[in-house]
């Protein structure tokens, strides 16, 4: 499946509610799809509830293909503990994320355009990989040069800091991921069992 190039207002008002990373808008008041026959209500098969969440959490995080969302999917698998609560672990742990997460950038595609183009330091080493996977105690900055881009000045000046396992002054351009967060932390709005139910079929 190729990256979706739409627009993201109608992914959130497909499923609902307003999904991580998305811009924001007033899905509160059209919770239903877009179009002639959004508000036309069909009633899910016990797959397409499934398919559904694992939608959900794939377009969350940006994941660009179903290929790569995937491979989340098996290192998860592998590794020890709950699978669901490691794969969002994982994801959360993505450089575009934290770079989101810590208020770089108003939204994910943001994030992501921000690493590609060698904006974001980590460890006071230019990484531009967004699936880079963050440790904990890593220091993320932005690069000097790019402090005076208008849409870092912006997104810094809207940002709260409510997540306790990223921590940045709120004037300062660096940050820390403090540490890789529990399940009940990380402010996504999905059903991870679903998901892992879906790829054990």
């Amino acid at each position: 499946m190729a990256r979706y190039r739409g627009p993201k207002d109608k992914l959130s008002r497909k499923y609902g509610e307003l999904l991580s990373g998305m811009p924001v808008f007033e899905v509160a008041k059209r919770p239903y799809k877009s179009g002639q026959h959004g508000q036309r209500k069909a009633k899910l098969s016990e797959y397409g509830v499934l398919l559904k969440e694992k939608q959900k959490l794939r377009l969350s995080y940006g994941v660009l293909t179903e290929k790569q969302f995937t491979r989340y999917v098996k290192k998860a698998t592998r590794a020890n503990g709950p699978t669901g609560e490691i794969l969002i672990q994982l994801l959360e742990r993505r450089l575009d994320n934290v770079v989101y997460r810590l208020g770089f950038a108003p939204t994910l595609a943001a994030a992501r355009q921000l690493v590609g183009h060698g904006h974001i330091l980590v460890n006071n080493f230019k990484v531009d990989i967004a699936s880079y996977q963050v440790e904990p105690g890593d220091q993320i900055s932005v690069h000097p040069k790019a402090r005076k881009m208008t849409l870092i000045e912006e997104s810094m000046k809207n940002w709260v800091d409510v997540l306790p396992y990223v921590k940045r002054e709120k004037k300062e351009f660096e940050g820390e991921f403090v540490e890789v967060p529990a399940r009940e932390l990380v402010p996504v709005n999905v059903n991870e069992r679903m998901i892992v139910e879906y790829y054990s079929r």
